[in-house]
């Protein structure tokens, strides 16, 4: 028997009651709406809960993210105009006291990017790491873009396997021809200083085969029997 019938019963038997016992059948009333009441407890918790996190979720977007979020693009904006121009030794005066205080934004994100990239050129490479593992863009291009210049901050700290699996996943994961194109070279490279002549090869291969219009692969035949060589295929 379904709730709904237990409910529909009890009425009814409360109803009969009533008619033979008035007084008997009010008291009986009223002790089931306490019982019905009891039930709706947890769905009045549960009702109250909702309520109370999509106030909380609200206020923390209108009144906390989104002026943040606002903020810290302001805040960026000159540390931008200097990365622009290549002024890295500016750049890393202001971008990573940026990153740190705008962390989880999206002005954060381009502070973490522009800190990391410019320690990577001034060959600080401990630091470019730092701040370019932090970078965690929703955008496709900088997404893959800072997992290839990590890969590049690894292999300039000597740690080429951990290199050479960021430019595997920046390569495949990039929409733009140019960065896929960019980040397999690099991982061939590094394959070549692991002797890994095979895998270097299949990725000569596939680039020649899928990319042959592209500028970078036109001298693809001269990396193809270099790598053949070495496998002792000439």
């Amino acid at each position: 028997m379904s709730n709904n019938d237990i409910i529909d019963q009890e009425l009814d038997n409360t109803t009969e009651q009533e008619q033979n016992n008035p007084s008997q059948g009010n008291a009986i009333l009223d002790q089931f709406k306490q019982w019905l009441n009891q039930q709706n407890k947890p769905l009045v918790y549960a009702v109250a809960a909702m309520l109370i996190l999509s106030i909380v979720y609200f206020s923390y977007q209108y009144l906390y993210k989104i002026p943040r979020e606002k903020e810290g693009l302001e805040a960026i904006y000159q540390t931008q105009a200097l990365f622009d121009v290549d002024s890295f030794r500016l750049v890393v005066k202001t971008a990573p006291k940026l990153a740190d205080q705008y962390s989880g934004t999206k002005a954060g994100n381009i502070a973490a990017y522009m800190a990391g990239a410019s320690y990577l050129r001034l060959s600080d490479y401990k630091k470019a790491i730092t701040y370019l593992e932090q970078c965690s863009f929703e955008d496709h291009v900088m997404k893959y873009q800072a997992i290839g210049l990590l890969g590049d901050a690894y292999i300039e700290d000597k740690n080429l396997d951990k290199g050479l699996d960021l430019y595997l996943k920046a390569s495949k994961g990039a929409d733009v021809e140019f960065s896929k194109v960019q980040w397999a070279l690099k991982a061939a490279t590094v394959y070549e200083k692991k002797n890994e002549w095979q895998a270097a090869l299949d990725i000569y291969l596939d680039l020649k085969k899928n990319y042959k219009e592209n500028d970078a692969v036109q001298e693809m035949d001269k990396f193809i029997g270099r790598a053949k060589a070495k496998l002792g295929e000439y």
